[in-house]
């Protein structure tokens, strides 16, 4: 295992990834274009903003009684890196709006959602300044590709900046399709495993010691209790209850596996499973966290055949189909 990553370096990413999922969150909201969405979605834009100018300020740590007001987390955060002029004005306007609407209950129009929403992403692009670890992040993308930037497994990334796409052009199959090979990718290359490895005959050589002794199932009982074992085993391990591991899967599907190499591996998933825009997006905000974790534990680690698998996926990628096989 590699050294797990140092704390305030985790707490930094994870305010990165918070914001990250909160400008997302209100551009979905946005594009509803009601009084309500348009309020949810500045009040979305408007956390990330805090979230971006708290992590530019350097403000770790919150303690009680000392509330930091927006106007001065603006000027500390404005003390450490340049923040331009127009943008300060539009941080300003901004808050002058979510108070209006918090406290007086004005409606919120969409230009003022979308002003906040890109104030949010400019400030995302000041982050690399103060944090170090954030030198590779990009101010554009959803959760997904934050995850993939961080953990810069080619493997793992490729399909996570995949889901993020499809789900942008409203293919939620393919985004879910995406997911469950990063997370099958990711579990190839955790360590300790938690995947077995593959053992095509593994299956022959239970069959030739079941003929060899007729009438006793004691392999099948070894092997049913290895399997439910498993069952718990591996959603623990990945910071998830069982039954949460399982709504998982259920969305996504599972990646089988590509024994023979080539392109990308089919996905299973139940039959007659509702795949929808809300349900997948719910599912790239858990398996990035699930991926995330792993690598910040310092368990998550490249592999020597991440650039063949990516050069053998590029062509799928870039003109990609349905290959799930219904469970």
């Amino acid at each position: 295992m590699a050294d797990p990553v140092a704390l305030d370096e985790r707490l930094r990413l994870r305010r990165w990834l918070a914001a990250v999922g909160l400008t997302t969150a209100a551009e979905d909201a946005a594009r509803v274009d009601t009084p309500e969405t348009n309020a949810i979605a500045l009040l979305g834009a408007y956390s990330a903003c805090e979230t971006l100018l708290g992590l530019l300020a350097g403000v770790r740590r919150y303690k009680q009684g000392d509330e930091v007001s927006f106007p001065r987390l603006l000027t500390e955060a404005g003390a450490k890196v340049t923040i331009e002029a127009d943008l300060g004005d539009d941080l300003d306007a901004m808050h002058r709006i979510r108070n209006a609407f918090v406290h007086a209950s004005n409606t919120v129009a969409a230009d003022e959602t979308a002003r906040a929403i890109s104030n949010a992403r400019r400030l995302m692009e000041l982050v690399p300044f103060t944090v170090p670890a954030a030198a590779n992040l990009s101010a554009s993308g959803g959760l997904g590709s934050a995850v993939a930037a961080i953990v810069d497994v080619p493997a793992v990334g490729m399909w996570l900046r995949h889901a993020d796409a499809m789900l942008a052009e409203g293919r939620v199959q393919l985004a879910a399709d995406g997911l469950a090979r990063a997370l099958r990718s990711t579990l190839a290359r955790t360590r300790p495993r938690l995947l077995p490895l593959p053992d095509p005959g593994r299956t022959q050589r239970q069959l030739l010691r079941m003929v060899a002794a007729p009438g006793d199932n004691e392999m099948e009982i070894v092997t049913s209790e290895i399997e439910g074992l498993q069952e718990w085993v591996l959603p623990l391990a990945l910071g998830l209850s069982p039954a949460a591991y399982d709504d998982l899967v259920g969305v996504i599907g599972k990646a089988l596996p590509n024994l023979g190499g080539g392109p990308p591996v089919h996905v299973r998933r139940p039959r007659d499973v509702l795949i929808d825009d809300r349900r997948v997006r719910q599912a790239v905000s858990r398996t990035a966290e699930v991926i995330f974790r792993l690598w910040a534990m310092g368990s998550l680690r490249p592999s020597p055949v991440d650039e063949r698998e990516a050069e053998q996926a590029r062509s799928y990628l870039e003109n990609p189909t349905d290959l799930g096989i219904p469970g």
